[in-house]
């Protein structure tokens, strides 16, 4: 056995992470970018099972080279749009003829000036993985809406990675809404192969703004996804987040809310299906830095086969944050006997005039509103799902844009569906 087989996993993929960085430096817009990302890269430890937000996530499935070899596959047909605006990237890079903006919208490529400053990111970013995406930008976009205007019709951003090998594609966008503008965006990815997306979104609401997101998870079993969602909501403003995410081989979640403006409402909402033998990890972390802001987290989770889900909802109410209310709820459902949750909500509050509240379940198919469906003549398989729809239909209910719900039906229905185990 070779000394870098020899490694620790966090090690191994440290040092493979770093070559690919390394690999990308060259002299352009983003030189000094990746060159700062590098510099915290360096200074920073892969997870393992010691690190406590990785304790239920293992990165075993990246030693198949994900990080070696960049995706270039081409032959992956593009899903039909859910909406009439577009934007299109393949295995992380932008394709203007399959892209269409309203006017009202300005797209712009990421330099410089436009990617975050080094002590900004050390701040917002945190994960290696977010460094990664940093250390290695070629093809960053930011869409613009400017002070004071309606954007009426949602805009879709096709996330498609494909390959027929074990390899990675880095995404980045940013979202910025000017002061007392309204925007629908649905961040929506899409996978085939054993392809590792490793994503970065920033969604930044100007004061007074109102942004309604969608992030749909819908790749291939087969692939990998690690995905980092940073919110930074201003003044008065109100952003409401939708995340739909169905497990694969491995997928991990994290968000971060930044609520340093007062006045800012935030809605997180979820739901994740596992199926299979694949792996979801949430870990949602909402901070209330300054007084009176609100924020709502609601996600409910299914297992089935012998799926793994992993939860870890957490609001930080800081030293002045008065008057914060934040509210954070998982519920979760256990589809078949081998599956598995792990899920745990945190308060850390250092302020008394606030109002916080949180909790969590997991349980089974009730045994009885099983029996009765039963009863009515309908085969198990479809028990299970009716029941697990009726478990989620109040999210599913709350969907305010109609091209979304009708999207999310037959996602769930399928979801569901692969959650059966094998007769």
């Amino acid at each position: 056995m070779s000394a870098t087989a020899q490694e620790p996993l966090n090690v191994q993929l440290k040092q493979q992470a770093l070559a690919l960085a390394r690999a990308g430096l060259r002299e352009d817009a983003l030189q000094s970018v990746r060159r700062d990302a590098l510099a915290l890269l360096e200074h920073t430890e892969f997870p393992d099972k010691r690190t406590e937000q990785w304790k239920y996530t293992s990165l075993q499935a990246l030693t198949a080279g994900h990080l070696t070899r960049v995706a270039r596959g081409n032959g992956a047909s593009l899903p039909a749009p859910l909406a009439t605006h577009r934007l299109v990237l393949i295995n992380g890079h932008y394709q203007p003829a399959l892209s269409q903006l309203p006017d009202s919208i300005t797209l712009t490529r990421f330099d410089g000036s436009r990617a975050l400053a080094a002590e900004t990111a050390s701040d917002t970013l945190r994960t290696p993985f977010a460094w990664l995406n940093n250390a290695t930008l070629t093809d960053g976009l930011q869409l613009d809406i400017a002070d004071n205007t309606v954007v009426d019709a949602p805009v879709e951003v096709l996330l498609l990675a494909t390959d027929d090998a074990p390899s990675h594609c880095q995404t980045r966008l940013r979202v910025q809404l000017g002061h007392h503008s309204r925007a629908t965006v649905i961040e929506r990815y899409a996978a085939t192969g054993p392809v590792l997306t490793n994503a970065v979104t920033e969604l930044v609401a100007g004061a007074g703004s109102q942004l309604t997101h969608y992030r749909l998870q819908a790749e291939s079993p087969e692939s990998l996804h690690i995905g980092t969602l940073i919110i930074a909501p201003g003044r008065d403003s109100n952003v409401h987040s939708c995340q739909l995410m169905q497990g694969n081989v491995l997928r991990r979640n994290d968000v971060r809310a930044i609520m340093a403006e007062s006045g800012a409402s935030l809605a997180l909402n979820g739901i994740f299906v596992g199926r299979g033998n694949s792996h979801i990890d949430n870990q949602i972390t909402v901070e209330h830095r300054v007084p009176h802001c609100h924020s709502e987290q609601l996600f409910k989770g299914m297992a089935g086969d012998t799926a793994k889900l992993v939860f870890n909802g957490r609001i930080h109410i800081f030293e002045g944050a008065k008057g914060t209310n934040a509210e954070l709820s998982n519920k979760n459902l256990l589809l078949t006997p081998g599956a598995e949750v792990d899920t745990k909500p945190e308060l850390e509050i250092y302020n008394d005039d606030v109002k916080c509240s949180h909790g969590t379940t997991c349980g089974q198919l009730d045994a009885q509103s099983l029996f009765y469906l039963r009863s009515r003549g309908i085969d198990a398989a479809e028990a299970k799902r009716m029941l697990g729809f009726g478990f989620v239909n109040e999210l599913l209910g709350a969907l305010p844009d109609q091209a979304v719900a009708e999207w999310a039906r037959p996602w769930l229905e399928q979801a569901l569906t692969e959650a059966e185990p094998a007769k």
